[in-house]
C-alpha cells in the first residue's frame, strides 16, 4: 500500500499551511470570537497560524473592553492583568526608545543568533537610569546584561532611534507597577532629607551635626532663590549634602552614593549650599560687626576672667586668640609647598585665625594663613591690626585684655601701642631648669582662662572633614567651610564654659594664693632634701605608719584648682601602682609630715620628677615638684595630683582599673629579644676547668 506522507496542518481562517514553530490550537476565548465574528465552527483538531491568533486576540480584548465601560477605571487593568491578554499600542508618550528589532541586539545592533530577550526588570532598570524605553521582546547581545541588569557599559552605548514610545496599556501599567516596587525596595537605601519623617533625630544629628528642629531653623535663613531646586536635588537636599560632607569627612564619590547622585551634581550642590550659607547665615552669627562690645561683656564674659584679670569696676573686652591647623597635601607647586610646610607640625597645613570669648563664644574666624615663619601667630595678629580686617580697630578700645600664648610675645609691642592688655603664660629664663614660684602662679592665672579657646579648636574638629588631610582642590574652600562651621557652633551649642556660682571665691581664692611663697620648696631646697646625701627609705602606700588624710575628689577639686590635673592623675599612678595595688613612695625619719616620691615623666622616658607634699592626719599642707611648674602654689602640677589622688582617694575605693587600657600587649616590640644562654654556660664551664 503506497504511503500517504506527512500530515498538513492548514490555519482555519487563511488556509495558510502552518510549521510546527507557527501553529497554536484554538482557546476558548478564540473559538467564540471565530464563531461570531468569521461564522466558522471550530473543532478540537483546527489550528490557527501566529497572524490570526494575533487577530482573534486584538478582537477579544476590543469585546471585554466595550463590555467594561461602565466599570470603574481600575477594572480594564485589572482584567488584562489576570486574563494575560495585552492591549494594542494605543498611547504615544515623549520618551526616547531604543528599537525594537528581534534580529539585532539593541545595544551594539549586532545581528543574531545569539541573542537573548531582555528582561522586565532591565527594561524598567533601563528606563530609570538612562531615561529610555526599550519596548518588550527586544533582543540583546549576553555580555550585555549582568545581574538581570543591562551593564554600565552598555546603558553608555545605548542609544535612541526613536523620540516618542508607542506603548499600549497593559505596558503602561506593568512599568508603573516595576517602577513603584523599585521605588519602594530601595525607599530606604538612599538619604531622604525631603520628607522629614524618613529618618530620625539621631540620625539627622549623625549625619550633620543638627537636630531636625536645629535643621529646619537653619533652612529659615535661606530663601528660594538663594538656592533653586532642580529634578535631582532640592534646596533641603543641598544643605544635607554639605553638611554631611563637613561632619563625617565624605568623598564627594561617596556622597554621591548615600544620596543617588553624580559626583558633578554633588560638587555643584556643595558649592550652591556653601554660597547660600555664607551670604545669608554665617553674616549673622560670626564676624566682629555680628556682635557687640555690650553683648560679650554682659552674655559672653565668665565672672571668673574679670576677678582675676582686672577689676570689676573697668569691665574690659576681654578675648582669646590662637591659630587652629588644618593638614593639606604635598603640593607640586614648589612655592607654596615651602610657605604652607610647618617646621612646628612637619607637615604641610594652613593656620586660620580663632578669636574668642572666655566662655568659648567665637567671635571671628580670620584667615586661614600660611604656615611658614613670616605667618607665626604674633605676625598674623599684627597683619590684623594693620589692615584692620573686619573694622578690628573700630571694635576693640583701650585697656582690652587679649589672652594669648607665648607664641604671639613679637606681637606685644603693637598691642601696647595702642592700649591692649596682653596676657601669656610666663617665659623659662635661659639657663633655668624651672619657674620661679611667682611666674608659675601667673601662669596658672592665664591657663585658668586660655583653655577655652583649645576646647573651641577640639570642638570645630569634630567636624571630620576639618581633622583630616584635605585635597589641595579643596583650600580655596577652607576658610568658609571652617567659618560656616563655627557659625553653626555659635547658633546651636552651647557655650565650652560657663558662669557658676563659685567663680567669684574661686578667682579671690587663686589671686589671694598667687602672691604667695612656696614654703614646702624653700624647706626642702635650704634643708638639702633633693641632695643624694639624703637617705630616703622606700615603703609601700599600704605602710601603717603613713597615716595621710582621706580626701573626696571635690576636695581634690580645690586643691588642684580644675580638673585637668586629675584627668592626668589617673594615668601616673596607672604607671606607678605595682601588681599588689601599692604605691611606692619615700619616707625620711627625720622629716616628720614629709613624703617624697619619684614619678616618670610622661613625654621623656630617661627623665624622672621627684616630688615632695607635706601633710597632716587631716589636711594637705604644701607641695612643691622638680618640674617645670612644680614650684605653684595656684593648684598644682599633676605629679603631685598623682600621689594625692591615690593615696586620698583611690586607696580606699574600689577602682578596678586606673588609668586607660594598656594597648602594648597588642603590639609586637623590636627590643623583645629572646635571652641567648649559651655564652654564660661556656664560660661557667671554663671558669670550673681553671678552678
Amino acid at each position: 500500500m503506497p504511503g500517504t506522507g506527512p500530515k498538513s496542518y492548514s490555519c482555519l481562517l487563511c488556509n495558510k499551511r502552518t510549521t510546527p514553530n507557527d501553529r497554536y490550537k484554538i482557546k476558548s476565548q478564540h473559538a467564540s470570537i471565530i464563531e461570531k465574528k468569521f461564522l466558522q465552527k471550530t473543532t478540537n483538531e483546527d489550528v490557527l497560524c501566529r497572524k490570526c491568533r494575533y487577530i482573534c486576540e486584538t478582537q477579544s480584548f476590543a469585546t471585554q473592553e466595550s463590555k467594561s465601560d461602565t466599570s470603574g477605571p481600575s477594572e480594564p487593568c485589572k482584567r488584562m492583568k489576570t486574563s494575560g491578554c495585552a492591549s494594542p499600542p494605543s498611547i504615544t508618550l515623549s520618551i526616547p526608545s531604543t528599537s525594537k528589532s528581534h534580529a539585532n541586539c539593541v545595544i551594539c545592533k549586532k545581528p543574531g543568533p545569539k541573542l537573548i530577550v531582555v528582561t522586565q526588570y532591565a527594561r524598567v532598570r533601563a528606563f530609570i537610569r538612562k531615561e529610555m524605553f526599550v519596548p518588550a521582546g527586544s533582543r540583546c547581545c549576553p555580555k550585555h546584561i549582568a545581574d538581570n541588569e543591562f551593564t554600565v557599559d552598555a546603558l553608555q552605548k545605548m542609544q535612541q532611534t526613536n523620540p516618542d514610545t508607542n506603548i499600549n496599556r497593559t505596558a503602561t501599567v506593568e512599568l508603573l507597577q516595576q517602577t513603584r516596587d523599585f521605588a519602594l525596595r530601595n525607599e530606604n537605601t538612599r538619604l531622604n532629607f525631603d520628607n522629614p519623617n524618613s529618618m530620625d533625630n539621631e540620625d539627622y544629628y549623625n549625619l550633620t551635626g543638627l537636630t531636625k528642629d536645629q535643621f529646619e531653623e537653619l533652612l529659615s535663613y535661606l530663601k528660594d532663590v538663594d538656592i533653586r531646586a532642580s529634578k535631582t536635588r532640592s534646596a533641603r537636599t543641598c544643605i544635607a549634602i554639605l553638611l554631611t560632607k563637613l561632619r563625617c569627612g565624605m568623598s564627594n564619590h561617596l556622597l554621591g552614593t548615600l544620596f543617588g547622585l553624580q559626583k558633578w551634581q554633588v560638587r555643584r550642590a556643595v558649592l550652591t549650599a556653601k554660597h547660600a550659607l555664607m551670604s545669608n547665615f554665617v553674616p549673622h552669627h560670626l564676624g566682629f560687626p555680628h556682635i557687640t562690645r555690650e553683648d560679650v561683656k554682659e552674655n559672653h564674659t565668665r565672672p571668673l576672667a574679670k576677678e582675676l584679670l582686672c577689676n570689676v569696676a573697668e569691665n574690659p573686652v576681654i578675648l582669646v586668640l590662637d591659630g587652629t591647623y588644618i593638614y593639606l597635601q604635598k603640593s607640586g607647586n614648589f612655592s607654596f609647598s615651602r610657605r604652607s610646610y610647618s617646621t612646628h607640625k612637619h607637615r604641610p597645613l594652613v593656620k586660620p585665625m580663632i578669636v574668642v570669648t572666655t566662655s568659648g563664644y567665637i567671635v571671628s574666624v580670620l584667615g586661614p594663613y600660611l604656615a611658614d615663619s613670616k605667618n607665626s601667630d604674633a605676625k598674623i595678629l599684627t597683619h590684623m591690626i594693620e589692615t584692620n580686617v573686619e573694622e578690628i580697630k573700630d571694635w576693640i578700645q583701650e585697656d582690652d585684655i587679649f589672652i594669648v600664648d607665648r607664641g604671639f610675645r613679637d606681637a606685644e609691642a603693637l598691642l601696647s601701642d595702642i592700649g591692649i592688655h596682653i596676657e601669656m603664660p610666663s617665659f623659662l629664663t635661659r639657663g633655668a631648669k624651672q619657674h620661679s614660684t611667682e611666674e608659675s602662679n601667673a601662669t596658672r592665672l592665664v591657663t585658668k582662662l586660655r583653655w577655652v579657646v583649645e576646647s573651641v579648636n577640639g570642638r570645630l574638629k569634630t567636624w571630620n572633614y576639618l581633622d583630616r588631610t584635605i585635597p589641595n582642590s579643596q583650600i580655596p574652600h577652607i576658610g568658609d567651610y571652617v567659618r560656616i562651621i563655627s557659625a553653626i557652633c555659635n547658633k546651636f551649642r552651647h557655650d565650652v564654659s560657663v558662669a557658676v556660682e563659685s567663680d567669684l571665691s574661686t578667682a579671690a581664692k587663686m589671686r589671694f594664693l598667687s602672691k604667695e611663697a612656696n614654703v614646702l620648696k624653700e624647706y626642702v631646697e635650704g634643708n638639702g632634701l633633693d641632695k643624694r646625701e639624703i637617705r630616703w627609705q622606700k615603703i609601700d602606700s599600704s605602710d601603717a605608719s603613713i597615716v595621710f588624710p582621706q580626701l573626696s575628689e571635690e576636695e581634690i577639686r580645690e586643691l588642684t584648682m580644675g580638673v585637668y590635673q586629675i584627668k592626668l592623675a589617673k594615668s601616673y599612678a596607672q604607671e606607678h601602682v605595682d601588681k599588689d595595688g601599692n604605691y611606692e613612695i619615700l619616707v625620711n625619719n627625720d622629716h616628720d609630715g614629709i613624703l617624697c616620691a619619684k614619678l616618670q615623666s610622661r613625654h621623656i622616658s630617661a627623665k624622672k620628677y621627684m616630688l615632695w607634699i607635706g601633710f597632716d592626719e587631716m589636711s594637705i599642707k604644701s607641695w612643691f615638684c622638680k618640674c617645670k611648674v612644680g614650684s605653684r602654689v595656684v593648684g598644682m602640677c599633676a605629679h603631685i595630683t598623682s600621689v594625692i589622688w591615690f593615696l586620698s582617694y583611690a586607696k580606699y575605693k574600689d577602682i578596678q582599673n586606673i588609668g586607660v587600657r594598656n594597648w602594648c600587649s597588642y603590639v609586637d616590640d623590636a627590643a623583645a629579644l629572646p635571652v641567648d644562654n649559651s655564652d654564660s654556660e661556656e664560660d661557667s664551664l671554663v671558669g670550673n676547668e681553671e678552678e
